[in-house]
């Protein structure tokens, strides 16, 4: 497991990605050092693309999986901000069309990869379309920017993707996790160890950098939720399936097991219920994957299931350890952290899950005006909430937004009928192509990434993921990991190879445009 996770690429991005964390402090109050630091990253990551492409990709994924929401570092400009994550993204896509135009690099539309992915390009084309023509152009490309990540299809596509670099990628996501472990963890501290009057500064960078949500909950406990915790979850299911499918040594299996704590720890203090069904989700499909293909024998199925029972102990002993450690001083108490549990739990009547009731009805409605086309990008609900925040605005509760809770329901709303479908054929066609691993010497990684892909759509029915760059970004990594074509694409495989052959001409002037 360590060479798998914990090489030299996992320590450098973990370096890389502190570093950029301190830099985005230094230069978060000043704008112009901002935008140098951006010039910076811009360069430096269009260099290390151009170089090696798939240092290029890393360089995207470790950004994607450690930040939330990519505004680690912005530039506003008029009212533009262009943040850390643009920057990252432009660079590697120039890299990857100089690299075309210098035929460094090859683009093939007869990639069976590729081909899975044509029914949702043409959903969030009919998305871009429909909000262009009919709702706001502006709050159109807004809502439906985030797709755009997919872009960085293109550039996966063409690396030949050797073991050794899928082992890159693997490094980068656990250091990416990791990072976010120790943010979690770490701010965790800070709002358990200091008084409210000290943490400002703090919480007004967390804010405005969109890294996450603080949330004072019972007591003098915050609820530390960073949407990157997603990564967490999905670092889970890749090491979890080793105490099934591996015979540890008893010093692997107790670090396997503090790693697993420290996972779980983030889970919980997320206190994030569309995460926590998503695992169960998730849990659910592992297990039925061990049952049918990966059986490890009744002793070692009660050794693993215990084990992870170890860590989810070991997991609350860690946060009940952060609450009392007594420097400088604490301010947190270990009742706080059990009322916190417990309320999140047990209470179905907050705000949260009353607004997204109360948006249920309006949203379908919306659905039934056009549930063919859909209604586009940027298309808007009105719903009454019971979020405070809202009412001191609009005393009535009355809310119009075109950010909405209910994912699958904004794929059809947005997308038409297309959109929820072309997700779940995705899903089929990802699913298709990593099956051949639950039947391998690498079983884990087939138990690993199935489970986080039915995680991930499960997740999505509550706290939409799949229309933001973290859940596309892990669809994404999944591609190179694809083993075979999958049966059901064979025949779109077909239609774009006589595509390409009988538009051979305009697709090679084109490339000449381009050189």
């Amino acid at each position: 497991m360590s060479d798998q996770f914990f090489g030299k690429p996992f320590f450098l991005t973990l370096a890389a990605l502190a570093s950029t964390f301190l830099v985005s402090i230094l230069v978060f109050s000043t704008p112009i050092l901002a935008a140098l630091a951006l010039g910076f990253f811009a360069m430096a990551t269009f260099a290390i693309a151009w170089k090696r492409p798939e240092l290029g990709i890393a360089v995207a994924f470790a950004e994607l999986f450690a930040n939330s929401h990519g505004h680690l570092i912005s530039y506003a400009i008029g009212g533009f901000s262009l943040s850390l994550r643009m920057v990252i993204f432009a660079a590697v896509m120039l890299a990857w069309v100089a690299a075309v135009a210098t035929k460094r690099a090859r683009l093939t539309i007869n990639d069976p990869r590729l081909a899975i992915f044509i029914p949702l390009i043409i959903a969030i084309a009919l998305g871009f379309t429909v909000g262009f023509l009919q709702n706001d152009p502006v709050t159109a490309f807004k809502d439906g920017n985030a797709y755009l990540y997919l872009g960085y299809l293109l550039p996966i596509l063409s690396v030949e993707w050797d073991g050794e670099k899928k082992r890159l990628l693997l490094q980068v996501f656990a250091a990416a996790a990791t990072w976010v472990v120790a943010l979690t963890l770490g701010l965790l501290y800070v709002f358990t160890h200091f008084p409210e009057w000290m943490l400002g500064p703090t919480y007004r960078f967390i804010r405005d950098t969109r890294t996450g949500e603080l949330t004072k909950m019972a007591g003098n406990i915050f609820r530390i939720f960073l949407q990157a915790q997603l990564s967490v979850v999905f670092a889970l299911y890749l090491v979890v399936p080793f105490l099934f499918v591996r015979s540890l040594s008893r010093d692997m299996w107790w670090k396997l097991t503090l790693v697993i704590a420290a996972l779980i720890s983030v889970v919980m203090i997320s206190l994030s219920r569309s995460f926590w069904v998503g695992i169960i989700v998730g849990d659910i499909a592992l297990l039925a994957l061990l049952w049918k293909d990966v059986w490890p024998g009744a002793r070692k199925l009660s050794h693993a299931v215990g084990s992870v029972f170890v860590a989810a102990l070991f997991a609350i002993v860690l946060l009940v350890g952060i609450v009392l450690f007594p420097l400088p001083y604490r301010v947190g108490r270990v009742g706080d952290l059990t009322n916190l549990f417990s309320d999140r739990t047990t209470d179905l009547s907050d705000v949260a899950i009353s607004s997204r009731w109360n948006l249920l009805a309006p949203l379908l409605d919306e659905i039934k005006a056009s549930p063919v086309l859909g209604a586009g990008f940027g298309e808007d609900v009105t719903f009454e909430t019971d979020d405070p925040r809202a009412r001191a605005i609009n005393p009535d509760g009355t809310w119009t937004t075109y950010a909405l809770e209910w994912g699958w329901l904004e794929l059809w709303l947005k997308m038409g009928i297309l959109g929820p479908v072309a997700f779940l054929s995705l899903f089929v066609g990802l699913a298709r192509g990593l099956w051949p691993y639950v039947r391998s010497e690498q079983s884990w990684i087939g138990v690993a990434f199935l489970s986080s892909l039915v995680m991930l759509f499960a997740t999505h029915a509550f706290s939409p993921y799949l229309n933001h760059p973290l859940g596309l970004g892990m669809l994404l990594l999944f591609v190179p990991f694809l083993k075979k074509i999958p049966p059901a694409i064979r025949s779109e495989v077909s239609v774009l190879e006589t595509l390409e052959t009988n538009a051979g001409t305009q697709v090679n002037t084109a490339v000449s445009m381009v050189e």
